[in-house]
């Protein structure tokens, strides 16, 4: 805060003398015209009565002092105007003091919002909650400070009658370290919460060597933040901790079962212990019965759909890492071809803890082909080339009647004859569907 600047408690003190100043200064002309002329009341008296508004009208239009009206312009040519009404009877005293504590209204809400005194508050929700009621225009003066004084209270001391005795201190301080020993006993009450001491020192001694209390205070609220910010900052890494854990549980928990399937298909696979297995497809391997990997694409397609595929088996793990996508883009290739999404944008759909891996459902249901699509986007883009060169084909030759023509969307004014599906969703199933499906039925598990 700048030097020239006063404090609010400054204020407080200007105020308070002015004001009585001003008080004694009616209260001696009132008396001067009962003595002099003989009336009960300067409003019969016109140069007592003009004594008496040119008083009160210096005491805002000419203060001396720095004040809460001080700089508020337009309310002051307001209140000059009025008082010039005040001499002709025009307006009277009532009238000026009401417009008078209504600025002073306006001037207490403008205040306690530029103070910040919202960051203050014991919980970012009283912070939040003190911010929107400050701005709330149909919240009374008198309602918010109400809830100010309550927001703070702390129930050490009462806020009035602590407040009246540190501007008493003030107004008494003779020197700029008298000041300071007052700001330290009601800013942070050394003699009271003597353990408190040492967690307060560094903005005590910022005080001790002449800091402003308005820095000082705005150097309190930023050290808060950032302490709330460090303690957030290490609640969040707490719980993705806890997450991690979580998820490493499961993990552990999902790989003993697979392991357990695995072993329990081998055995209904070889119940003689013979090894009646495919090699594997990476290093050619008879793989161990007990414990094996299988394509689950392969598995869902033979044992889900009951295809003509013959499983992909691998002995290990890093058979499974050298061999596996190689399988999946020979045997499993998106039937776009050449058409694929994923050959002209990068930005194709995955769904988030799946695959976005697709059957077509005409295929795998009832053509008893093994169709697969990369992504439901790449089915829908290339639907008319697949139903045309694949669906329609077969079943011409199968003599099947073609009763889908209310599927298929022609776009309009297209000569071509152009369509797309009219919902894709009818003409997929999903593998991560299948999968859920597949194990709710059986309990099976795919690895």
């Amino acid at each position: 805060m700048a030097e020239n600047m006063l404090e609010p408690w400054d204020e407080v003190i200007a105020l308070q003398r002015e004001r009585q100043l001003c008080a004694d200064d009616v209260h001696a002309i009132k008396m001067s015209c009962v003595k002099d002329h003989n009336k009960k009341h300067p409003l019969e008296c016109p140069d007592c009565w003009t004594r008496l508004l040119n008083r009160i009208r210096d005491r805002y239009l000419n203060s001396a002092s720095k004040e809460w009206f001080s700089g508020r312009r337009p309310f002051l040519l307001e209140l000059d105007t009025m008082f010039s009404k005040a001499h002709n009877s025009e307006v009277d005293l009532k009238t000026i003091e009401q417009r008078i504590l209504d600025e002073k209204k306006e001037w207490y809400r403008d205040k306690v919002k530029n103070l910040g005194l919202q960051h203050a508050t014991k919980s970012p929700s009283e912070e939040r909650a003190l911010q929107q009621r400050m701005g709330d225009r149909s919240v009374t003066v008198d309602q918010l400070a109400s809830e100010l004084r309550e927001a703070f209270s702390d129930g050490a001391v009462q806020n009035r009658q602590a407040f009246d005795e540190f501007v008493d201190r003030l107004r008494l301080a003779g020197s700029p370290q008298a000041r300071s020993e007052a700001y330290i006993d009601i800013f942070f009450q050394p003699s009271r919460d003597t353990s408190g001491t040492a967690k307060t020192q560094k903005y005590i001694d910022m005080v001790s060597n002449g800091t402003p209390i308005a820095d000082v205070i705005g150097a309190m609220i930023r050290d808060r933040h950032s302490a709330k910010g460090e303690q957030d900052q290490k609640q969040t890494l707490h719980q993705k901790l806890e997450e991690l854990k979580r998820a490493k549980a499961a993990h552990e928990l999902d790989k003993a079962r697979r392991d357990k399937a695995r072993q329990d298909r081998a055995r209904a696979a070889a119940p003689n212990g013979q090894h009646d297995l495919p090699p594997c497809s990476a290093c050619s391997k008879i793989p161990n019965a007990l414990n094996f990997i299988i394509c689950p694409l392969c598995q869902i397609l033979r044992d889900y759909y009951h295809l003509r595929v013959e499983p992909t088996l691998f002995c290990s793990q890093d058979c499974e890492n050298a061999r596996y996508s190689l399988h999946v883009e020979a045997t499993h290739e998106c039937s776009s071809g050449q058409n694929c999404v994923r050959l002209h944008d990068e930005d194709v759909e995955m769904d988030e803890g799946g695959t976005s891996l697709v059957f077509c459902r005409e295929c795998v249901e009832t053509l008893r082909i093994p169709t697969t699509f990369c992504s439901s986007r790449c089915f829908n883009e290339n639907f008319q080339y697949h139903r045309d060169t694949i669906h329609i084909p077969e079943w011409r030759r199968a003599e099947h009647n073609i009763d889908d023509e209310d599927q298929p969307e022609f776009i309009p004014e297209d000569k071509t004859r152009s369509y797309h599906a009219r919902k894709i969703q009818d003409h997929l199933v999903t593998f991560d569907n299948i999968v859920s499906d597949w194990q709710q039925k059986t309990s099976a598990v795919v690895s």
